[in-house]
């Protein structure tokens, strides 16, 4: 199925690592023009030469910090100096850890104002320096990256949960406004997927000691664990990064021409395992 991407100006911010790393090769792949927004210096320079060997042999990367405006409008003036358009829009960069070990009366002032921050108004700030490019460009996509966590819930992630929960919520409002525009937005909530914020994640709580974080169903089951019998998903198994692609690149396309305000879970299904 042709998507529509060969030469649609795609940016996807936290593009350098995990889901954000995958999604962009995918979109090179297609013949898309591909820049990405990272912190670190190296990882963009490489996750570049991968998007050029890919099929984007004009791919570029941002130095960008999404919790500051200026950053943020600094890298969008860039878009505009080179494109001078932009149709796709993911916005995958976000607090990807969760605050280990707190509740929601022990977190702190500081890490709550960080999670929303990062976990929304980085979303506002993208969007809005994307609109103009958008509406030059004829057409516009925009994918919001959520999380199962704002569905499930979790004790000791309050401040990840309810950026979260926030973004769907930010996500219905945007896509009201602008889909007469021919600017649709919509998001995806994926489950567990298997990368190194999450390899990490089991090495500093000890789940290592216990588990394979190379294994699939050996992180599923940790999951299970962790979550009293909940997240894990029917399919027994945790994703590869790969699975997010196919629903990225179709709600990423003109392809979509009628997918607006949605809320998709890629999970491995969890409602089925929610007791």
């Amino acid at each position: 199925m042709d998507l529509g991407l060969k030469g649609a100006a795609v940016c996807i911010s936290g593009g350098t690592k995990g889901l954000g790393r995958e999604a962009a090769i995918a979109f090179a792949r297609e013949g898309a023009r591909v820049v990405v927004t990272g912190r670190g210096a190296e990882a963009l320079a490489r996750t570049v030469a991968e998007l050029q060997a890919a099929g984007a042999p004009d791919a570029f990367g941002l130095q960008t910090d999404v919790g500051e405006l200026a950053s943020i409008d600094a890298a969008f003036g860039e878009i505009t100096a080179r494109w001078g358009e932009l149709n796709t829009l993911i916005n995958m960069a976000g607090p990807t850890d969760p605050s280990p070990g707190a509740d929601f009366s022990e977190a702190p002032d500081e890490t709550w104002r960080h999670y929303l921050d990062v976990g929304i108004m980085s979303v506002v700030r993208c969007t809005r320096a994307a609109l103009p490019l958008m509406r030059k460009a004829g057409w516009g996509r925009v994918v919001n990256i959520s999380s199962v966590s704002a569905r499930v819930g979790s004790p000791f992630e309050a401040p990840y949960m309810t950026a979260k929960a926030g973004l769907n919520g930010l996500t219905k409002n945007m896509a009201w406004a602008l889909a007469k525009e021919n600017i649709l937005i919509n998001a995806v909530t994926p489950g567990v997927f298997t990368t190194e914020a999450l390899r990490h994640y089991m090495q500093v709580t000890g789940a290592t000691a216990k588990y394979d974080p190379d294994n699939l169903a050996d992180i599923w089951s940790w999951m299970r664990e962790v979550q009293g019998g909940r997240h894990g998903g029917v399919i027994g198994r945790v994703a590869q990064p790969s699975e997010i692609n196919p629903l990225l690149l179709l709600l990423g396309s003109p392809a979509n021409s009628y997918i607006v305000g949605a809320n998709i879970p890629i999970d491995g299904g969890t409602d089925f395992s929610m007791g």
